[in-house]
């Protein structure tokens, strides 16, 4: 491939000179040539890309070194002058202060002219080379997500791209030990503590260190608060020697907070699951205590000191299942009966219970926006969440305040939701819960939704409102965002999704109606001993026949001796091995007449996943009552309920 032949331009006033020097240069360079300094500025301002400009020093009216020293800045040509040994003085001096390249006297030297011309423009090609991957660094470095600090060892800073300004909030500024961190306010990991020069990565690789990547927090007048990740590399001279530093400035601050939020939803995962297991125990206790307490009740005459006693027990089991209703709705496990509501009307409705509540020191606002969408929820939940927000307000107002419970339609975009965990974007009615109180820290706000976590005194709180209000939330397909800051206040805004439609509410059950005088056989399949053993007693006290088995296994066995006998399996539906709603398929495709009655701890949540839960299914939730068990079982028996199209159970 044929090289590209530079540009020359020649200047003289003399036609023979231009004309000698054209015959000299023509076969390496494309000669343009003037004998006139002022069209020579025309020239080379029309063509840029001349390389070289050899000039004659006495000119008329401008001589070589003025016409050279006007293209200044303007042309990146090289420049040669061609004099006479008169003028050899000024043009000496010209060299040393760097307006020429070079200098040829006449009369010239063919091959010493041409061979400076050819340094001139080879020297002229190696500068564009140069000029452009200057240029493609400063853009690289520009375009950057990263902030990109480099330093000589003596601290002079050499190179500051434009991201490294934004994340430190000001511009370059010289390496200083003792002032830097202060300077762009960047600390430690304690956030307190200025970052000291033994822990700046950038300063241990100045001193030829390679230091790992160090987390620093930079707050400043126009950096409010950012977790950047710092990297610090040695810088190398061609003989391996350090010559600096450089640093790498990542601001990480998104990527920290949806790991805390992740870690957070987790824990919340976590504690849900730990929350219903415990739940589920505690709810068959309960069954034995109440059960029991119920029964020796019975047995005692009016009058017996003793009934009060038992009243104390049942009221405090009532209170413990109470207890438990809140550990189930945080870990969604509670049943629910969702219907279409508007908000508004929901906050209209308990507005007036809840200025009795909070209390004549607090004003209460409703701002509720018109043409509000439509939700689907639990409208018995939904109050519970209100209520617990309003009463946690009315707690962090000691002195008073003001309480603003506001709705509005939104609509969150897919940008927003890529940037926060566990947000997605669409159409949601969102519900606002806010308070002008004592506000929360960081560590609070990532703690709130935990059960039993609470920051009011002993004996204020139980630490379960607001795990309540997270498992509703959860359970309702929304999303709920907490904005706080100490001394000034806190925001609960849940995001419900919004309705597109208007969906026909179907009731899950026909109305109820137990005949005392049912009776029959009952087959109780129950893994939990005690409860097994307390619902056969009060079943076989009510004038049924109780066949009872501890696993579905027996529950099979017993079935092949005794099924056509059998008119109703009672069952639990979390079993080992086997679910309840398995072994109730596996028993009414044999026996076609057996009808099902459901019990469990695990309410909803657990009991749906097992595919219990659909419309028309009978069911009776521990912990329950003596009278609540046998009702439901005379009602499953007399047919009162529909039985669901999979299955024979009712």
């Amino acid at each position: 491939m044929e090289a590209v032949k530079e540009r020359v331009l020649l200047v003289d006033d003399e036609p023979q000179v231009l004309i000698a020097l054209e015959d000299l240069l023509d076969e390496d360079f494309i000669v343009l040539k003037t004998g006139s300094p002022e069209h020579a500025l025309e020239i080379v301002h029309d063509h840029p890309d001349i390389a070289v400009v050899v000039s004659d020093q006495r000119m008329p009216k401008m001589t070589g070194d003025e016409l050279l020293a006007q293209l200044g800045a303007s042309s990146d040509a090289r420049r040669i002058l061609v004099t006479a040994f008169a003028d050899l003085s000024a043009v000496i001096r010209a060299v040393n202060n760097g307006k020429i390249f070079a200098y040829v006297t006449k009369p010239w030297n063919a091959d010493d002219l041409r061979m400076k011309v050819r340094k001139a423009a080879e020297h002229f090609r190696l500068a564009q080379v140069l000029a452009q991957e200057r240029r493609l660094l400063n853009s690289i470095l520009n375009s950057l997500n990263d902030g990109i600090v480099v330093a000589d060892r003596a601290g002079k800073c050499l190179l500051f791209n434009p991201q490294a300004e934004k994340i430190l909030g000001a511009g370059a500024r010289d390496v200083d030990p003792e002032s830097w961190a202060r300077h762009y306010g960047v600390f430690g990991s304690n956030r307190k503590d200025h970052l000291s020069p033994e822990a700046n990565p950038l300063l241990r690789a100045m001193a030829g260190e390679e230091p790992p990547q160090t987390e620093v927090f930079v707050r400043n007048g126009k950096v409010s608060g950012a977790t950047i990740a710092m990297t610090g590399t040695p810088l190398s001279g061609s003989n391996n020697d350090v010559m600096g530093g450089v640093a790498v400035l990542r601001d990480v601050t998104q990527q920290r907070e949806l790991e805390i939020q992740l870690s957070q939803s987790q824990k919340m995962d976590a504690i849900g699951r730990l929350a219903g297991g415990v739940a589920h125990d505690f709810n068959n206790l309960l069954v034995v205590i109440q059960s029991y307490s119920e029964l020796i009740r019975a047995d005692l005459a009016e009058g017996d000191s003793k009934r009060d006693d038992l009243d104390e027990i049942l009221t405090a089991s009532r209170r413990a299942g109470a207890l438990t209703k809140q550990l189930l709705a945080f870990s969604r496990k509670e049943t629910v009966q969702p219907t279409t509501l508007n908000l508004n009307e929901v906050v209209s409705a308990i507005e007036k219970m809840l200025k009795r509540i909070i209390g004549e020191d607090i004003e209460l606002l409703t701002e509720l926006s018109p043409g509000l969408g439509l939700v689907r929820a639990d409208a018995g939940q939904l109050d519970q969440v209100i209520l617990n927000l309003s009463v946690n307000a009315r707690d962090a107002m000691p002195d008073g305040g003001q309480l603003t419970i506001e709705t509005q339609n939104v609509t969150i975009d897919r940008e927003y939701a890529e940037t926060h965990l566990n947000v997605v974007p669409g159409n949601f009615v969102m519900l606002a819960v806010t308070d002008a109180g004592i506000g929360m820290d960081a560590e609070t706000q990532r703690r709130i939704f935990e059960p039993f976590f609470t920051t009011k005194e002993v004996g204020k709180g139980t630490g379960l409102g607001l795990a309540t209000v997270y498992g509703i939330v959860q359970q309702s397909a929304a999303q709920i965002r907490v904005y706080s800051e100490v001394g000034r206040g806190t925001s609960f805004k849940i995001y419900f999704p919004r309705l597109d439609t208007i969906e026909t509410d179907i009731s899950q059950q026909a109305p109820t109606a137990s005949s005392p005088a049912v009776v029959g056989t009952v087959l109780v399949v129950e893994d939990d001993t005690a409860v097994r053993q307390v619902a056969a007693r009060i079943l076989r006290a009510q004038g049924f026949t109780v066949l009872e088995a501890r696993r579905p296994s027996e529950a099979r066995i017993v079935c092949a001796q005794q099924g056509a006998s059998i008119d109703l399996l009672l069952t639990d539906i979390i079993m080992p091995g086997c679910t309840g709603p398995q072994l109730a398929r596996e028993l009414t495709a044999r026996y076609p007449n057996l009808h099902v009655l459901y019990m469990s701890g695990y309410p909803g949540g657990a009991a749906k996943r097992a595919g219990a839960l659909e419309p028309g299914t009978a069911y009776v939730e521990k912990p329950f009552s003596p009278a609540t068990l046998v009702e439901k079982v005379r009602a499953a028996l007399s047919g009162a309920t529909e039985p669901p199209k999979s299955g024979r159970t009712t």
